[in-house]
């Protein structure tokens, strides 16, 4: 009988935890965001997007999508997940695109061109 009650109360307990847990929703990806490129550098010439004349905006979204603009226009979409070595990128060309996060810079390189953002 005793350890029929402890059984019992182990499991309510466990039910308990598992209820908490799924109430505070778990804790959100720190690539969750809106994230600004500030620095491009390409064949060894590095600048700011500004002086390049684009602005490039990428939205990582909670549910594992991703949105990208350029100069303000749709620059595709696609989905993302997290890595042991950071992110994982597929756009909606099948294309992957990896990045790292590194003192609040996610760095990106796309078609051989380092991205660096920082999240808004």
């Amino acid at each position: 009988m005793k350890r029929t009650v402890s059984r019992l109360l182990v499991a309510l307990l466990m039910m308990t935890m598992v209820m908490a847990l799924v109430s505070c929703g778990g804790s959100k990806s720190e690539y969750v965001g809106t994230w600004h490129a500030t620095e491009i550098s390409a064949y060894g010439v590095t600048m700011s997007p500004e002086d390049a004349g684009m602005e490039f905006t990428m939205e990582i979204k909670d549910d594992g999508t991703i949105t990208a603009t350029t100069n303000g226009e749709d620059d595709g979409a696609g989905t993302w997940e997290e890595t042991d070595s950071g992110i994982n990128i597929s756009d909606d060309t099948g294309e992957t695109i990896d990045g790292t996060l590194e003192d609040g810079v996610l760095t990106i390189n796309l078609y051989g061109v380092e991205i660096k953002m920082e999240k808004e």
